[in-house]
């Protein structure tokens, strides 16, 4: 062995730790100018010195809320003092985080999005690439690019491509049903969060693949690497360092993405050869779509042994990233119906009653008259007030944008605020229970999506954003919707899914506080915000 390697390794290492440093050093200085120009300005912002930015107003919050709460309790608590400037502030949380402009104002977070059309930030690339697998993804790409892509997988978002894909989603939820069956048999405490995660991954990866997982009941390779990726990923804030330097962390996700990588390429071969056979049946998955565009765009594809190995790439990129983000969001929310149903009979009892009123009084019926009638889904008003409620009460995520020289928001008052060099955070949480735009903001009451303009329940334009609005809203919101209530109208009649937090919390003591804002399936950071400790439960048959 060469004598000198030990020495040339050190070297190496120490030349990677001073680049480090120089890096935390330089950017630093330069969030901490940032802040102070901000500041001088008069801008509204937490308490801030040039040592530890606005990191010090966190700490009177901490012992408000559990250990693990989602850090966006405390964003929304600081959000409550800068009612003047109309809802927004600057936030410097550096070296944990980037710069912010955090927005709890619709009308800040209309002009972001839609008057100024501001682009998305590179920074979202960090958060995508473990789930991805590449840069490049239609929810970080902007200009040309993200046109090009959203062109090419907008038909198989679309309405009536996503209602035709009503056989996946009931044979999906069937089966769901079936393990609710044995549960409510055992009698048994279960993760509803960790069952709901694998279903939702066997419904997109049927939509998107065209293929069945079966994760929900048995080892599947793509369903368990894609939901250990999202166990392992950590919030761009954590402040535990522990977590935040985990050396396992980027082991783990490589395993995970090469595992996910074989998978995807295999399908994708598969379905590539499928196509070129009959590239004139109806496409049955968004792959088969993607494909039949690609072998539009390049005719010599259609007799070629294999694909053009930029565009597989290209191609698996974006169908990891719609695994990712129609499974994981997804899953929260149809927990969070449960949870809330259950807390509230009369909710329970009214949507029980629109499901008998439109596929009468046996709920096994609904599975066979929605494959029959697709277009029954859309007949269910109360159902759907029930999901955009959880929505607004549970958002499981927040909108970014990025800042531009130039562009400047004005609240009300006529105050302004530049965006250069921040990255704007529309805090979801924080708006959706802003008294300023709801009545009764922290109440479960679905029947405010059902009244008119002239209701005082009526929600304000903007005020409710978990698709986000303008040309960069959730490509795929109607395959949410239709999932959430296809999940619902075959289970609820059935099954009563109730929270076994007392239970949960004998068997597993611990110190501490376990409620946040009076909520004990309070949300935690899991890729999107997901119910505290999985969400333990109990499912029993409806009498």
């Amino acid at each position: 062995m060469d004598p000198t390697f030990p020495i040339a390794y050190w070297q190496v290492a120490l030349t990677l730790v001073a680049a480090l440093l120089s890096y935390i050093i330089v950017k630093g200085l330069h969030s901490r100018q940032l802040f102070y120009k901000l500041r001088r300005q008069g801008l509204p912002m937490p308490s801030w010195n040039i040592v530890t930015g606005n990191l010090l107003a966190f700490l009177p919050l901490l012992k408000h809320f559990p250990s693990n709460a989602h850090q966006n309790y405390l964003i929304t608590e600081l959000s409550k003092k800068f009612k003047k400037w109309d809802s927004c502030f600057y936030l410097d949380l550096w070296p944990f985080s980037i710069p912010f402009l955090v927005i709890s104002s619709p009308s800040l977070a209309i002009q972001a999005t839609q008057e100024l059309d501001l682009p998305k930030p590179f920074d979202l690339d960090r958060f995508f690439r473990p789930f991805a697998g590449g840069t490049d993804t239609l929810f970080t790409l902007n200009g040309t690019e993200w046109k090009r892509s959203h062109a090419i997988f907008n038909p198989g978002f679309s309405a009536s491509f996503i209602l035709s894909q009503t056989h996946n989603i009931v044979r999906e939820t069937a089966d769901l049903v079936e393990i609710f069956k044995d549960h409510a048999t055992k009698g048994d405490i279960f993760l509803l969060d960790d069952l709901l995660g694998y279903f939702m991954m066997d419904i997109i990866g049927a939509v998107i693949l065209g293929s069945r997982l079966h994760s929900k009941k048995q080892f599947n390779q793509l369903g368990h690497a894609m939901r250990s990726q999202v166990r392992w990923q950590i919030a761009d804030g954590e402040l535990n360092l522990f977590k935040r330097w985990n050396p396992a962390r980027p082991l783990v996700q490589w395993y995970n993405s090469r595992q996910m990588d074989s998978y995807v390429s295999k399908e994708l071969e598969k379905r590539f050869a499928e196509r070129q056979k009959s590239s004139d049946s109806p496409p049955r998955s968004v792959m088969d779509l993607v494909l039949d565009n690609y072998m539009k765009e390049n005719p010599s594809a259609k007799t070629s042994s294999r694909m053009d190995p930029s565009f597989e790439k290209w191609a698996s990129v974006h169908i990891r990233t719609f695994l990712f983000s129609g499974h994981d969001s997804t899953a929260s929310t149809i927990e969070y119906c449960y949870h809330l149903l259950s807390k509230h009979p009369e909710a329970m009892t009214r949507i029980q009653a629109e499901l008998d009123e439109v596929f009468g009084a046996d709920p096994s019926t609904v599975g066979p008259q929605l494959l029959d009638q697709p277009q029954k889904i859309n007949m269910l008003p109360y159902t759907t007030a029930v999901i955009k409620e959880t929505m607004r009460l549970f958002p499981a995520a927040s909108g970014v944008r990025k800042g531009l020289p130039g562009s400047i928001l004005q609240d009300s008052n006529g105050n302004r605020f530049p965006t250069e060099g921040v990255t704007i955070l529309i805090m979801h949480s924080a708006i959706h229970i802003n008294p300023d735009y709801w009545k009764e903001p922290k109440s479960f009451i679905p029947e405010r999506w059902l009244v008119g303009p002239e209701h005082p329940f009526y929600p304000a334009k903007g005020a409710w954003r978990p698709f986000e609005f303008g040309a960069r809203n959730c490509i795929g919101q109607t395959l949410v919707m239709q999932d959430a209530k296809t999940v619902l109208a075959m289970t609820v009649r059935e099954f009563d899914v109730c929270g076994a937090y007392d239970e949960w919390d004998e068997l597993h003591p611990r110190k501490g506080l376990k409620t946040a804002w009076g909520e004990r399936a309070y949300h935690v950071f899991r890729a999107a915000a997901h119910p505290a400790d999985g969400f333990p439960c109990r499912v029993t048959k409806r009498k």
